[in-house]
């Protein structure tokens, strides 16, 4: 099975001294091909790297991968099927024993990491490249079964219905329906509940600001009922915007495959015209999923 760029490239990137360890860098890498919020889920990966905590348990990697398939398969209800992630984390172990013929970190490495010896032979024989290797393969492996079982689309559609076509991140945007900012509206509105009005109004000889919320609260419910799929589907919210139904016209995923790419059709005034020209040309360069890559995780209003 040949890796990926995406998976090689952020393994290389995340995996390595002062860095990311095994398992939190394998579960990374699969949460961020699908778009997946990671920080919460890296921290819980950390005890399971150096073969569970330095005990010559269960390889990082494999347990990165393992969480990794739960992130999308897993149950987050009582009473959900467990059986079809069960069977998809034994195809994963199946795969893994099959390519290096064992699943714990001391049989794969033979270091045991509380041994100074151990420590010092696993730098001098750079084994650390070993485990990035071993990294790459279930990284690669836990998104392969993903996708043959349809929890996970091909990066390249994976990216499109995510990146617009003027370059700029659906995904990120304020009205996207499983973007960050709908998550994190809907969660302070959650937690604030839905009698914080009545607080409000007793906090305001306090300070002043409370007697704002009643609007706050109305922006809040706007930001929190993100129903947008992306202007591929639903049009940009910018009305006179032509992007979209262009590029459609045209075959065109993003401008900049298309024949007549720079062009004037795209609706938009000055400054909005030239982020579209510059984020297009910069895509031409590098390609739309390493365009993605790079401003997937900036804020989407800087």
């Amino acid at each position: 099975m040949m890796a990926s760029e995406f998976v090689r490239d952020r393994v290389l990137a995340l995996f390595g001294d002062n860095k990311f360890l095994c398992a939190e860098t394998v579960v990374r890498v699969v949460a961020e091909a699908g778009g997946r919020e990671c920080a919460d889920v890296v921290r819980a990966a950390t005890g399971f790297c150096s073969g569970v905590s330095r005990t010559r348990g269960q390889c990082g990697v494999v347990t990165g991968a393992i969480m990794g398939i739960g992130l999308y398969a897993g149950r987050a209800e009582e009473g959900e099927d467990h059986e079809v992630p069960y069977a998809m984390v034994q195809e994963f172990l199946d795969r893994f024993y099959d390519r290096y013929g064992a699943i714990n970190c001391y049989d794969l490495i033979e270091c045991d990491f509380t041994v100074p010896e151990d420590k010092a032979r696993y730098r001098e024989e750079n084994l650390r490249l070993e485990c990035y290797r071993m990294a790459v393969f279930a990284a690669e492996t836990a998104l392969s079964i993903l996708r043959e079982h349809g929890y996970l689309a091909e990066e390249a559609d994976h990216v499109k219905s995510r990146l617009a076509p003027c370059g700029l991140v659906c995904g990120k945007c304020a009205a996207f329906a499983d973007g960050p900012i709908r998550r994190a509206a809907e969660t302070l509105r959650r937690e604030l509940g839905e009698n914080f009005a009545e607080y409000a109004a007793r906090f305001e000889p306090m300070n002043p600001v409370f007697a704002h919320y009643p609007a706050f609260a109305e922006l809040l419910g706007f930001l929190a009922q993100g129903s947008c799929t992306g202007c591929r589907e639903q049009g940009c919210l910018f009305q006179a915007c032509t992007i979209a139904d262009c590029a459609r016209s045209h075959g065109a995923d993003y401008c900049f495959e298309c024949l007549e790419y720079p062009c004037a059709a795209h609706g938009l005034p000055g400054p909005l015209a030239e982020i579209w020209r510059r984020n297009n040309d910069r895509m031409r360069e590098c390609g739309a999923a390493a365009w993605y890559r790079k401003v997937k995780d900036k804020p989407r209003y800087p």
